[in-house]
């Protein structure tokens, strides 16, 4: 009995299995999403931007991160729902997470937290840049551009980032 629950905490070495990039890539997002507040939210996380209920997730990364992000649907922050959406419309993106390709439209997203993966912080518009850093997958903050869109960073979050700009 001993032996198979050592067997079982231990694992033979298939069960180590390396974690999907993209998946964790969507796990920091969703943590950092899960750091943030709106304007006026309360709390609980309820904002007052678009739908108080919804929490809208735009995305225009890579294939494998777009789909990453979309199984966060469903899931809840506070007492705001996650939806995920392939593209960003201004107006309707809580959160925007894009690959680091310069596009006109991430400079007028008011009201949306830009996180980029693979960005180099500051650019004036990205409030959050995944960044690989060996093989480990970090982010730099720059609360500034985090404030345009009236989106400010528990301490905690700041605490846990590589750099705070």
């Amino acid at each position: 009995m001993l032996t198979l629950l050592a067997l079982l905490v231990v694992g033979p070495p298939s069960a180590f299995a390396q974690v999907d990039e993209s998946a964790l890539k969507a796990a920091f997002v969703y943590n950092i999403v899960a750091f943030a507040s709106w304007g006026s939210e309360d709390a609980t996380g309820a904002g007052t931007i678009i739908d108080p209920n919804a929490l809208v997730i735009c995305t225009d990364a890579n294939k494998s991160l777009d789909a990453a992000l979309a199984h966060l649907t469903g899931r809840a922050i506070g007492r705001r729902r996650i939806t995920v959406h392939p593209a960003a419309v201004e107006g309707t993106c809580n959160v925007l997470v894009h690959a680091g390709r310069p596009d006109p439209t991430y400079t007028t997203m008011s009201n949306a937290l830009v996180i980029c993966d693979g960005c180099d912080l500051p650019d004036g518009n990205t409030a959050v840049a995944l960044v690989r850093e060996g093989n480990r997958i970090r982010f730099d903050v720059d609360p500034a551009s985090a404030a345009k869109a009236g989106v400010s960073f528990s301490s905690q979050l700041l605490r846990l980032a590589r750099r705070v700009m």
